[in-house]
């Protein structure tokens, strides 16, 4: 059989019931959305796979104009109308992309629309063949999120290898050079007093690699787990990482200002470390001269410029805002950095792995962090979970 360009359904020449079993067979097809448009892109026919994959029903659909199923993003960008005239120009227009659902929820589709034409070569139509590929698009990011996450890890070994060394040395070589001295191994001898003030650094040397050893446990521990998801309270989470620091809160007269928090879905201990990190954080980093005040929010955000991993999910996020001494703008990102610290130990101390530890927990827990700082007004740290 011949097709002939001037039959406007496409179809190649069939008798009347040739052409009845074709139109049943199209509206039987499940797994791919098939339909028409007019010239301007409105819906006049609906197979039960445009209703199983889309939720319309044809009665609800049909002379609607197509751009229904795109994102609000891809509207306001013109990719409806962008596509039919590239599909006129070109004779189909080839696209996947989030489309949205009668109930709102986002699939990913494979979408074909081809120009259809009358005798006459002009456009009358298209026909659209969609596919949802949500499990294939869902299992390509996971995998490309691994990908990013095995980077990630690599670059925080090597931050690791060199700096856990700089680190764990420096306190080493504190202990061994006290101890020499008190032993007398410099031909020197100590008087009492020297001896003690020795001894004192030694020991707190001593704190310190402790501290980084203990640090680095709770890093491993993190960067490693497998553990399930469950539903987590923030209000609850944020009342005992509050709890975890009640002594510091007293003694410095802090404020910890708590909105009504979501509950989320993630890992109970880790959502917890997170908090108490944070906390800890706002605390260490207070300004002097004012009393120290914590503000933690939450809103239902819709992320722009997001990868495709997370797709057209919305997030809770938790915003947690402080008044302490804040950094440079530039330093958003380099303060997630293992190791890394923006002020020196004798005014600051720490290890520099309390905020890689909030990275890396928020990626366990399917989420992401920013921070921004005010040098002299304080940090406000953004956490993003995705809505189940």
């Amino acid at each position: 059989m011949s097709r002939k360009r001037d039959n406007p359904s496409g179809m190649d020449n069939l008798s009347f019931h040739e052409e009845e079993h074709y139109h049943l067979m199209i509206g039987e097809v499940e797994d791919y959305a098939i339909l028409m448009l007019d010239r301007n892109g409105v819906i006049r026919n609906w197979n039960k796979g445009a209703e199983k994959i889309k939720g319309y029903t044809e009665e609800e659909i049909v002379g609607v104009h197509f751009s229904i199923f795109y994102t609000p993003e891809d509207r306001e960008a013109g990719l409806p109308e962008e596509l039919i005239e590239r599909a006129a120009r070109e004779g189909k227009a080839v696209r996947e992309g989030w489309r949205i659902r009668k109930n709102g929820t986002a699939f990913w589709g494979s979408t074909v629309i081809t120009a259809l034409h009358d005798p006459g070569g002009n456009v009358v139509g298209f026909s659209k063949m969609t596919r949802d590929l949500t499990e294939r698009k869902q299992a390509e990011d996971k995998l490309q999120l691994y990908a990013r996450q095995l980077e990630a890890q690599n670059r925080e070994l090597q931050q690791f290898a060199y700096a856990a060394a700089h680190d764990m040395k420096e306190p080493l070589r504190k202990i061994q050079l006290y101890y020499s001295a008190i032993e007398g191994d410099n031909g020197q001898s100590l008087s009492p007093e020297q001896q003690k003030k020795f001894m004192a650094r030694s020991a707190e040397a001593a704190r310190r690699m402790q501290q980084l050893i203990d640090d680095l446990l709770t890093y491993t521990h993190v960067a490693g787990t497998d553990a399930p998801f469950e539903p987590v309270d923030l209000n609850a989470t944020v009342a005992d990482a509050s709890a975890f620091h009640k002594d510091m809160i007293e003694q410095l007269g802090a404020r910890v200002h708590c909105g009504r928090l979501p509950t989320v879905w993630g890992i109970p201990v880790q959502v917890r470390q997170l908090f108490i990190n944070l906390l800890g954080n706002s605390f260490k980093y207070r300004a002097e001269d004012r009393q120290v005040e914590v503000d933690i929010s939450s809103s239902r955000v819709k992320v722009p410029g997001m990868p495709d991993a997370y797709g057209s999910e919305r997030f809770h996020k938790i915003e947690v805002q402080d008044n302490g001494i804040g950094f440079s703008p530039h330093q958003g990102e380099r303060i997630f950095d293992l190791f890394e610290r923006l002020h020196t130990r004798d005014k600051y101390s720490g290890t520099g792995i309390g905020l890689t530890i909030c990275r890396r927990i928020m990626e366990n827990n399917h989420g992401f962090i920013r921070a921004t700082g005010v040098p002299g007004s304080g940090a406000k740290f953004e956490l993003y979970f995705r809505e189940r």
